[in-house]
């Protein structure tokens, strides 16, 4: 795909819409589309940045649609949005909400989007499918701002009281998934132990509620919600042998970051400026959440913070990426650094 150029400048507000259906869109479509899977080019030169700058500089941006969830996490691509960093790497940018991790790969797939944010996991499990997805940016770490929750009647104090319990996690195949199952390990249980649903972070304080599961991962903004409604935090999805895990980043197809180097540039050094602007910074994200979620910032002030990381991790995503092989997840090792792009 080449870079689509404009001249016109919009308000970044304008430049917004969502994906009502992403995960309905066909994965197929993007190992047909795609053309191959060759080695990264070597990007980055001179000459580029000097086209960039000169496209900024005559007002003419690459337009690039932006696929991301909305959590508070994903706060860096608004922030990098709204505070013109996008438009000052030369990124004329069209934020597209989709339904979660594993949406973002069939809304990429389709075309709906350039670039997404994804957990590492489904963009792992893609690649490993065969698909030319690519790594480009790092975003947030596992750390206080995802917990697991239970009702405070239910007995359950810790990850080796979930034997014979179900636990909630937004989607099967994803990063929570695996931090689950290595936790398990560790406890001296295992997979089998505990039934795994899906279930949307939404619902899921009122699922423990009702009964109807018996533990939960929620993410920020969710864990707010999950204790203003009487719920208990036993621990972190990410501790243990998942500590510090990668979570999630930003990804494309090998080819779109192949003939568009200037803009997978552009991008990074945007998340880069923009994560600088929020990194422990509550008072930014209280402003700016409540403009793309349902989240208030009465709410955002009672929330642990995102821990955040603009480059891959590709040694911790390796680490990951070897848990998914031992739980099943992939049937054969992934490289991860020949499903990352680098310049």
């Amino acid at each position: 795909m080449t870079p689509r150029l404009t001249s016109a400048r919009r308000p970044p507000a304008h430049r917004r819409r969502t994906l009502a259906s992403a995960g309905l869109l066909s994965i197929a479509a993007l190992a047909l589309t795609a053309c191959g899977s060759g080695s990264p080019s070597s990007t980055g030169s001179g000459s580029e940045d000097a086209s960039t700058s000169a496209q900024v500089a005559s007002g003419e941006l690459h337009e690039v649609s932006i696929g991301y969830f909305p959590l508070v996490h994903t706060s860096t691509i608004v922030n990098a949005d709204e505070a013109g960093y996008l438009e000052e790497s030369g990124i004329d940018a069209e934020l597209v909400q989709t339904q979660g991790g594993a949406a973002a790969i069939p809304a990429l797939a389709s075309g709906n989007v350039d670039v997404t944010y994804a957990n590492y996991t489904s963009a792992l499990l893609a690649a490993q499918q065969g698909l030319p997805i690519v790594l480009i940016a790092g975003n947030d770490v596992g750390a206080d701002d995802h917990g697991i929750y239970v009702d405070p009647a239910s007995g359950i104090e810790g990850i080796a009281d979930l034997r014979g319990k179900s636990f909630a996690v937004n989607n099967l195949q994803n990063i929570g998934t695996v931090a689950l199952y290595a936790q398990l390990e560790e406890a001296g249980l295992s997979p089998q132990d505990v039934e795994v649903l899906e279930m949307p972070y939404p619902d899921m304080a009122a699922a423990v509620q009702n009964g109807n599961v018996d533990a939960i991962w929620q993410v920020e903004p969710f864990q707010a919600v999950s204790e203003a409604a009487g719920l208990v935090k036993i621990g972190n999805l990410f501790a243990g042998p998942a500590a510090d895990m990668p979570v999630a980043g930003w990804i494309t197809t090998r080819d779109y970051a192949e003939a568009n180097p200037e803009v997978i540039t552009g991008l990074r050094e945007s998340l880069s400026r923009s994560i600088e602007d929020l990194d422990g910074n509550r008072e930014a994200f209280a402003a700016l959440v409540p403009e793309f979620t349902t989240v208030t910032a009465e709410v955002v002030q009672e929330i642990d913070l995102p821990v955040f990381a603009a480059q891959v991790d590709v040694a911790k995503v390796q680490e990951g990426a070897d848990l998914m092989l031992e739980y099943k997840l992939i049937d054969e090792a992934l490289d991860v650094q020949g499903a990352t792009y680098t310049d």
